[in-house]
């Protein structure tokens, strides 16, 4: 007996054919890579502190960027869904009843995704457009006025991007 294949394209192949089964695997393997790549992404850069302190200085710069904090908001949210989807799978596993119910788990584990990460978002894009202050940046000028120490902000002057010190003890 012959067995019969069909030639297909690479667009037939990639086409979506499946339902929210689908979506939430390939949402959890992406999810899953993007994790892996923070991961040794952040190992890298922290063993850089060691080997390379002034590429560390410069990466930390380049993390204060609006860009990156959204790339680290989008890096919880992986986190976030990667760990609820993945209870979603372990409930499937252990209950095979729950299959019945695979759809409204997907959409409860994504829902459940998306309502968590809004006080985080707010925590960490809110500073970005003055709504709120750095989160520890109160802490940390109540620690070094308790120092005597005078606490120095870098501030960048828009038309030069010079740098200038900025004394928070003027404020007293």
């Amino acid at each position: 007996m012959a067995s019969e294949y069909r030639a297909r394209s690479l667009g037939n192949a990639l086409r979506y054919k499946g339902n929210a089964g689908m979506w939430t695997w390939l949402l959890h393997r992406v999810t899953g890579l993007g994790i892996l790549a923070f991961l040794i992404i952040h190992v890298v850069e922290t063993a850089a502190v060691v080997y390379w302190p002034d590429f560390y200085d410069e990466a930390l710069n380049l993390y204060r960027s609006p860009l990156f904090r959204f790339a680290e908001l989008l890096i919880f949210f992986s986190v976030l869904y990667h760990a609820l989807n993945g209870l979603r799978i372990i409930v499937q596993d252990f209950w095979p009843i729950a299959m019945l119910h695979q759809r409204r788990l997907a959409w409860a584990a994504a829902g459940l995704s998306a309502v968590l990460i809004l006080p985080v978002a707010w925590l960490m894009v809110a500073p970005l457009f003055g709504l709120r202050p750095e989160p520890g940046t109160e802490r940390h000028e109540q620690r070094m006025r308790e120092r005597g120490e005078t606490y120095e902000l870098q501030v960048q002057a828009a038309p030069q991007n010079a740098v200038a010190p900025v004394s928070m003890e003027a404020g007293r």
